[in-house]
C-alpha cells in the first residue's frame, strides 16, 4: 500500500510530465474511440439496411446467378412450396418473399427512359427501408400502382391529383409486355444513379397489369433472426438443395453486396492505419517522456538504493506509476467519449456522401467490448514503453546512481 501511494505521490510532484503523458494518451484513446465509434455505426447501418430490404437470403434459379445463361428461369408455385416446406424446418427464419426483377422503358406521350426495378410480393416491408419524397406508399394488396426514384417522378413531372399513369414496356423472357401503372409517391435510395431509374411496385400489380403467371417470380428474399447466420443456413439450403437435385441455389447478403462490405473493409482498414500510428506515436513519446523523467530523478533512485530499497521494489515503483497514469489518463478519456458521443448523437449533424441525394444524421456507436481492446491497448503500449527507461536506469551501477545523491 506504501509504495502505491509513493507512486502517486511521485506523478503529483513531477505532474508537469505526467500531464503532458496523460494529454498525449487521452488524446489517443478519444481519437480511437470516435473512430471506432464511427465504424460501428456504419457498419450496422449498412448491415441492417441490406438485411432489411434485401433479405438475409435470397434463393432463385440457378440460371439467375448465371452471367453467361441466355435465359433466366422463374421459381414457379411448385417451386416455391418446396422452398416453403424446406425452410419450415428452421427455426432462424422470421420471414420470406417473392421478388420479380423488372427492367424496360418507362414512358407517357411525351417523353420516355430507361428503368430499372423490382416488384415484391410484401411491398410495404420494403417502403420501411426507404425515404418517401412525396405522394403515399405502395401496399402488399395493390394492383395498379408503383412508386418512382425521386429523379424519375420530377422527370415526368408527376401530378398525383391527376392520377397520372405511366406506360412501361418490358420482357419477362417471353416476349415484350406491355402495361400502365398509377405512379403514386416518389422515393429516395440516397443515391443520385438509383434514384434516375428505380420504380417498385406490388407483385400483384405485375400479374394483373402484365399477365404475368400468378405465383411466379425470379427469387425468394429471407429473413433472419441473426444475421449473423446467413452463411450457415446458406451452406445448409444449398447442401439440401444439391442432395436432392434441386436446381435452386441461395446466396446471403455478403454475396450480393461485395461494394458495401468494400466499404466497411475499408474503414476498418482506415482504423488500424489510426491505431498503428498512434501506436507509433504514444510509444515514442511516453517512452522519451520517462527516459527523460527517470534520469532527471536518479538522486531519488541514489537514496533509495543507499537505503538499501532493492531493485525489485523500485521497478515496481516505476510500473505502478506507468500503469497508475495510464489508468487515470483511459478514465478521463472514456468520460470524455462517451459525453463527446452523446452531444454528438443529440446535435443532428447532417453527412452526406458524394453521389447521395440526402444526408444522414452522423452518430457513433460505442460498444463496451471497443472500450476495453482501446483501454487495453493504452496500457500494453505504455508499460512496453516504460520498459526501456526503467532497464537503462536499474541497470546503472549503484555507484553510478549513489553519486546523483
Amino acid at each position: 500500500m506504501n509504495i502505491i501511494k509513493l507512486a502517486f505521490d511521485n506523478l503529483w510532484y513531477n505532474k508537469t510530465r505526467t500531464i503532458l503523458n496523460m494529454i498525449l494518451i487521452i488524446v489517443s484513446f478519444v481519437s480511437l474511440m470516435m473512430i471506432s465509434g464511427y465504424n460501428n455505426f456504419t457498419k450496422e447501418g449498412i448491415i441492417t439496411s441490406i438485411n432489411t430490404s434485401g433479405g438475409s437470403l435470397v434463393i432463385a434459379d440457378k440460371s439467375y446467378w448465371d452471367k453467361k445463361s441466355e435465359k433466366i428461369n422463374m421459381l414457379k408455385d411448385n417451386d416455391f412450396e418446396v422452398i416453403y416446406k424446406k425452410l419450415e424446418t428452421i427455426n432462424e427464419v422470421n420471414d420470406y418473399q417473392k421478388k420479380l426483377d423488372i427492367s424496360g422503358l418507362i414512358g407517357n406521350e411525351s417523353k420516355s427512359k430507361f428503368f430499372s426495378g423490382y416488384a415484391y410480393e410484401k411491398p410495404s416491408k420494403i417502403m420501411s427501408s426507404v425515404s418517401l419524397k412525396s405522394g403515399t406508399p405502395i401496399f402488399d394488396d395493390d394492383i395498379n400502382t408503383m412508386v418512382l426514384g425521386k429523379d424519375l417522378g420530377e422527370f415526368f413531372n408527376i401530378n398525383y391529383d391527376e392520377e397520372p399513369y405511366l406506360n412501361l414496356m418490358t420482357d419477362f423472357g417471353e416476349g415484350i409486355s406491355l402495361g400502365s401503372l398509377m405512379a403514386v409517391g416518389l422515393i429516395s435510395l440516397n443515391n443520385s444513379a438509383s434514384d434516375a431509374i428505380t420504380i417498385y411496385c406490388p407483385l400483384n400489380a405485375v400479374y394483373e397489369v402484365f399477365g404475368l403467371e400468378y405465383g411466379d417470380a425470379h427469387n425468394l428474399l429471407i429473413y433472419l433472426k441473426d444475421y449473423k447466420r446467413a452463411e450457415e443456413i446458406k451452406n445448409n439450403l444449398n447442401k439440401y438443395f444439391n442432395e436432392n437435385n434441386l436446381n435452386y441455389e441461395a446466396k446471403d447478403w455478403k454475396d450480393l453486396n461485395a461494394f458495401l462490405l468494400s466499404v466497411i473493409d475499408m474503414n476498418t482498414n482506415n482504423y488500424l492505419i489510426a491505431l498503428g500510428v498512434l501506436s507509433i506515436l504514444v510509444f515514442v513519446s511516453v517512452m522519451q517522456m520517462l527516459t527523460t523523467n527517470f534520469l532527471e530523478r536518479l538522486n531519488e533512485f541514489g537514496t533509495m538504493r543507499a537505503l538499501g530499497i532493492n531493485i525489485k521494489n523500485v521497478t515496481l515503483l516505476l510500473f505502478l506509476e506507468i500503469i497508475i497514469m495510464a489508468v487515470l489518463s483511459s478514465v478521463i478519456s472514456i468520460i470524455l467519449s462517451y459525453s463527446a458521443s452523446a452531444i454528438l448523437n443529440a446535435s443532428n449533424f447532417i453527412m452526406k456522401f458524394p453521389g447521395a441525394t440526402d444526408g444522414y444524421s452522423l452518430s457513433l456507436l460505442l460498444t463496451f467490448k471497443d472500450t476495453v481492446l482501446i483501454f487495453a491497448w493504452v496500457l500494453s503500449v505504455s508499460i512496453l514503453a516504460g520498459i526501456y527507461p526503467i532497464i537503462k536506469v536499474i541497470k546503472m551501477p549503484i555507484i553510478e546512481v549513489i553519486k546523483y545523491v
